[in-house]
C-alpha cells in the first residue's frame, strides 16, 4: 500500500495546484425549472426507507426496477441498507462528496489503469450511494465504450443508450433508463465500438457533456471512462470533466502500470484512489475485499 500511496503524490499536488488556479471548465450555467411528482414506487425495487419523502416519478424515463437479491448477486452492496459493507461505500461516497463540494466540482470520471481492477462496479456503487443522499440526485453514463459494462450491472436493456443518442439522434429521455431507484439515472451502452475516441470528442458529445451537466444543480454525474493504458479515450474526455478517480486492485494493478497511469494524469484534478479487493476489512466482518480511499 505504501507503493500506491508514494506514486499518488507527485499527481497530487498537481491536482492541488490547478484548483488553486481555478482550472476548471467554465461552462455557462443554467437552472431547470423542472420538479419532479410525487409516484408509487415501482414493484420490485428496493425498499426505501421510512424517512423518505415522496418518490420521483419518470414520465419520460424508462424505468427498470432491479429488486434487492439481484442487486447483492452483482455486488451492488451500496443499494442494500442492511449489508455488511454498505458502510464501506458510504465512506466512499463522504470522501468523495466532501472533496468535490469544496472545489465546486460536479462531474466525476472514474478511471483504472488497465482493465479488470473493479472500475466499473466501483463506480456503480458510488452513483448508488449517492443517490441515497435525499438532497441529491445522479446520472451515471457509461463512456467506456469498448468494453460497457453498467447495463450488465444493473440488468437492463441498454438500447437505444449512448450510442443512439449519438448516432442515430434518438431523444436523450429515450436513451436514460432508472433502475427503480430514487434519484439516480443510468444512460447505458451495450453495443461495443472500435471508434470510440472520435465518439467520444464529436460535438454531439461535447454538448451532450455540457447539457448534463448544467440541467441541475443538486446533480452529481459520474461517467464510467475506459482504462487509461488501453486506449486514449479517457485522456480525450477528462478535460471536459472537472475531476476523476483513480481505481485500482489490490493484487492485480501492478506497480508500473499505477505509475504511468499517474504520469499520464498529472494536470487533471485527480480527489484520491480507490484500493479495490483491499485485504483489508472490519473487525465484524470475518471475510472480505473491501474497497477503500487513499488520499
Amino acid at each position: 500500500m505504501e507503493k500506491i500511496q508514494k506514486a499518488l503524490q507527485k499527481s497530487l499536488s498537481s491536482e492541488e495546484a490547478r484548483a488553486r488556479s481555478g482550472g476548471l471548465p467554465s461552462w455557462p450555467q443554467r437552472t431547470s425549472t423542472e420538479t419532479p411528482d410525487p409516484q408509487v414506487v415501482p414493484a420490485g425495487a428496493p425498499k426505501r426507507r421510512a424517512a423518505d419523502p415522496a418518490e420521483i416519478s419518470y414520465t419520460r424515463t424508462r424505468v427498470a426496477p432491479i429488486s434487492e437479491k439481484v442487486l447483492e448477486k452483482r455486488r451492488l452492496i451500496a443499494g442494500l441498507e442492511d449489508h455488511a459493507l454498505t458502510d464501506t461505500f458510504r465512506i466512499l461516497r463522504t470522501r468523495v462528496l466532501n472533496r468535490m463540494e469544496e472545489r465546486g466540482y460536479r462531474t466525476l470520471g472514474v478511471v483504472s489503469s488497465v482493465g479488470q481492477e473493479g472500475k466499473s462496479l466501483v463506480a456503480s456503487n458510488l452513483a448508488l450511494s449517492l443517490a441515497n443522499i435525499l438532497t441529491r440526485t445522479v446520472l451515471l453514463v457509461d463512456l467506456d465504450l469498448r468494453a460497457p459494462s453498467v447495463h450488465s450491472y444493473f440488468g437492463i436493456d441498454p438500447e437505444p443508450g449512448l450510442l443512439g443518442y449519438l448516432r442515430e439522434g434518438r431523444e436523450l429521455s429515450a436513451c436514460l433508463v432508472n433502475p427503480g431507484i430514487d434519484r439516480l439515472v443510468l444512460l447505458p451502452n451495450g453495443r461495443p465500438v472500435r471508434s470510440s475516441s472520435e465518439l467520444l470528442t464529436m460535438p454531439r458529445m461535447l454538448g451532450l457533456s455540457r447539457e448534463l451537466r448544467e440541467t441541475y444543480k443538486d446533480r452529481v454525474i459520474i461517467y464510467d471512462l475506459p482504462p487509461l493504458l488501453h486506449t486514449d479515450d479517457a485522456l480525450a474526455f477528462l478535460q471536459y470533466l472537472d475531476c476523476c478517480l483513480l481505481v485500482t486492485s489490490e493484487g492485480h494493478t501492478k506497480e508500473h502500470e499505477l505509475k504511468q497511469a499517474v504520469t499520464l494524469l498529472k494536470g487533471y484534478p485527480l480527489i484520491g484512489t480507490v484500493v479495490n479487493r483491499s485485504s483489508e476489512s472490519p473487525k465484524h466482518v470475518k471475510k472480505s475485499r473491501m474497497t477503500r480511499m487513499t488520499r
